[in-house]
C-alpha cells in the first residue's frame, strides 16, 4: 500500500519535497506500529481519531486524503492520484527549485551564537550535534564550522541541545 510513497520519498530527496502521513489511530501505539510494520521513511503524525485537531482543521472526511501544498505553503491541489499526482509534484518541485527552493535536512533558522565569555559572536545555523560539538553554517561565507558545545553561551547551549531534538524529529527517516 505504501510503496509508491516510499519511492517517492527516495526520488525526490535533495529536492524541495516533504511527505507528511496523519495517522488517526485512536492509541498513540497504534500509529507508531504502523510506521514500524509499513516501513514509512516519511514523518507521520498522530492525530488521535478520525476527529482529531488535524482531521478537524483540514475537514477530512475520508481515508486516505491527499493535499498537495506548495513551497509557500499554498494547498494546489486534493485528492489526485496515480500519474495525476506524480505530474503535480514534479511540476510543484520544478517550480519551488526555479523559485530557489532547496532540499535537504532541515536545519535551524540563522540566529548570533556567542561563547561563554560573550567575547565571539558568530550568525549561523545550527546544521547538527556530533560528540559534545555543534556543527554551525556560518553565513557570512556558508561555511560549516565545529564549535565545542562547552564553550557556547548558557543560552546557545539550551537553545542548541532544545533545536537538537527538534531537527532530528523533523529529519528522521
Amino acid at each position: 500500500m505504501y510503496g509508491h510513497e516510499r519511492t517517492l520519498v527516495n526520488e525526490m530527496k535533495g529536492r524541495p519535497f516533504v511527505l507528511l502521513g496523519v495517522n488517526s489511530d485512536k492509541e498513540k501505539t497504534r500509529a507508531k506500529e504502523a510506521v514500524k510494520d509499513n516501513n514509512l521513511n516519511w514523518r507521520s503524525w498522530w492525530d488521535k481519531s478520525t476527529q482529531g485537531d488535524i482531521s478537524s482543521s483540514f475537514q477530512i472526511r475520508g481515508w486516505p486524503t491527499i493535499f498537495l501544498i506548495d513551497h509557500e505553503g499554498v494547498i494546489q491541489a486534493k485528492n489526485l492520484r496515480g500519474s495525476q499526482l506524480d505530474t503535480a509534484i514534479e511540476q510543484l518541485v520544478a517550480r519551488a527549485e526555479g523559485d530557489g527552493a532547496e532540499g535537504g535536512l532541515f536545519i535551524s533558522e540563522w540566529r548570533t551564537f556567542e561563547d561563554s565569555q560573550g567575547k565571539f559572536q558568530v550568525e549561523a545555523r545550527l546544521v547538527g550535534m556530533e560528540g559534545g560539538e555543534v556543527i554551525l553554517l556560518r553565513r557570512s561565507d556558508q561555511v560549516e564550522i565545529n564549535v565545542p558545545l562547552s564553550r557556547l553561551s548558557k543560552r546557545d547551549q539550551s537553545f542548541s541541545r532544545t533545536e537538537i531534538k527538534r531537527l532530528n524529529a523533523m529529519n528522521r527517516l
